[in-house]
């Protein structure tokens, strides 16, 4: 890339006053040379920039990793072929940083610009991918963001690439998969602008930041959050904008600061800015784990146990064995880790984010269970109160278990339903909904006495409950067995840090 003109395509800032904002280290912002439009991973551990800090003095695509609270590994050129072709500041990586994805050139003597995609092998780019129409067009696509599931691109589509006039329009395309994109809409906003540049989409994919220009031939920031179909009237990010051009962003998972480019008497650099409540996304849990012995490559997924929707997947491959999800308030989640690796389990987790007060972030390891003879293990299903009816969430875990089966046919699995306590009376009360008839020693020349005892002990039913289930999936008999095995009060009975009355867990054999 060629040193940027100041007024053409360079975005500069003065001092943001009413932010509170921290300059990057000399690793990544130099004193003498000059950074611009720095991007970030979810995690907010690996950052894509512009530098000048060449040795031809051009401006190049850098790279860098954290090793802490804002420290960092210098930065280095990344390996990135016809880096020239690239226009300013458009690019980004994914949040899982597993995807590049820029706008180049269609060709070193074709006009035009397309977005395309390289996905990382190692420490390496693989050949990068155009994915054509409808995604491309005859006009200029730019500036892509990928939402954080991975479900929705966001970019702008430009008539010129006149830094003045530009003519571009947002717009977002779903993925169908295998490369391929849906129709690209537009995103109407109630702001009056030539030209929307920029846009990032936060992890609760409602909240949208973007760049539109004003009246003085400058660009601003403003947000926008997405109510139903349509998108609320834009709100001017004024804790960021100055009298010159602001365009370049870049947001970590959690949405509480912002990576700029800012001027000062020795050039351009890079910066982190607290972003004000109001700005900032809905709630979000994200979750970071590593996978401590994962043996091959693993799905890891997120679904809504009351809609079935899918909140989050990616797989995970047995040499990176660290992921981050982001999950968005107001869902009550089934979180999984499952591997088609023989001889190990699965990790299954249940998240309530429904009365989420604030974003969180929580770093954990996991380690996937080995599967041995005689060995128990622990099956998170549930059933509602006082009934064997299945609560929310557990067929995902018995579809779960059911893979499990098939991946190990050399074992037999033995369920076993137990339960906490277990209360009995000859007086009927609603917390006690079974019956059991006993009889009565009689006394000499008397008839047996026949008593109707009220108890709760539901493991049985819930066990048959279990095995009609895995039976109705095709799961042979051969294979399993399941049994109500009453009263353990020895066992722990809490689910994802809530009690429960009764405990399933597996045996093998």
């Amino acid at each position: 890339m060629q040193k940027i003109v100041i007024g053409l395509l360079l975005l500069s800032f003065t001092t943001v006053a009413i932010a509170q904002k921290r300059k990057l280290p000399p690793n990544v912002s130099s004193f003498s040379d000059n950074e611009y439009a720095p991007k970030l991973t979810a995690d907010g551990r690996t950052i894509i920039y512009l530098s000048d800090n060449t040795m031809s003095g051009e401006t190049e695509l850098f790279i860098s990793y954290a090793m802490g609270s804002n420290n960092w590994k210098p930065g280095k050129a990344m390996d990135i072929p016809n880096q020239d072709m690239i226009p300013f500041g458009a690019y980004n990586l994914s949040y899982d940083g597993q995807q590049f994805i820029y706008s180049t050139k269609k060709g070193p003597k074709i006009g035009g610009y397309d977005i395309q995609f390289q996905q990382r092998d190692g420490s390496k780019w693989s050949a990068l991918v155009n994915p054509g129409k409808p995604l491309n067009s005859t006009l200029h696509e730019m500036d892509p963001t990928l939402s954080a599931d991975g479900k929705t691109l966001y970019f702008s589509r430009c008539e010129t690439l006149e830094p003045n006039t530009g003519n571009c329009k947002l717009f977002a395309a779903e993925y169908l998969g295998n490369n391929y994109w849906k129709e690209p809409q537009e995103i109407e906003l109630d702001l009056v602008s030539s030209s929307f540049v920029n846009p990032v989409i936060l992890p609760d994919n409602k909240t949208l930041y973007f760049a539109a220009l004003n009246s003085s031939g400058d660009y601003d920031f403003y947000m926008s959050r997405k109510e139903g179909d349509s998108w609320s009237k834009p709100v001017a990010m004024d804790f960021l904008n100055t009298d010159a051009h602001d365009r370049y962003l870049g947001v970590t998972a959690l949405g509480d600061v912002v990576y700029t480019h800012e001027e000062d008497k020795n050039g351009y650099d890079l910066y982190m800015v607290k972003v004000p409540e109001e700005f900032q996304p809905a709630k979000v849990y994200y979750l970071e784990g590593t996978v401590t012995n994962l043996p091959a490559k693993a799905l890891v997924k997120a679904t809504d146990i009351e809609t079935g929707e899918e909140l989050a997947r990616l797989i995970l491959d047995p040499e990176e064995k660290t992921f981050g999800v982001y999950l968005p308030e107001g869902h009550q989640v089934d979180f999984s880790i499952e591997t088609k690796e023989s001889g190990f389990g699965y990790f299954s987790e249940f998240f309530d984010l429904e009365g989420l007060e604030s974003s969180k972030k929580v770093v954990k390891d996991i380690t996937l269970p080995t599967l041995h003879s005689g060995e128990q293990y622990p099956l998170s299903t549930t059933f509602k109160e006082q009934s064997s009816d299945f609560d929310a969430g557990t067929e995902e875990e018995l579809n779960r278990l059911i893979s499990l089966m098939k991946q190990n046919r050399s074992f037999h699995f033995n369920l076993e339903v137990y339960q906490q306590n277990i209360t009995e009376s000859e007086q009927y009360a609603d917390n006690l909904p079974e019956i059991r008839y006993d009889t009565l020693a009689a006394a000499a020349g008397s008839a047996e006495e026949i008593v109707t005892i009220y108890h709760n002990d539901l493991t049985q039913k819930r066990a048959d409950a279990i095995k009609a289930y895995l039976l109705r999936k095709g799961v042979p008999e051969s294979m399993f067995s399941t049994s109500g095995k009453g009263k353990n009060s020895d066992m722990d009975y809490t689910e994802s840090g809530k009690t429960v009355d009764h405990k399933v867990v597996f045996r093998l054999e």
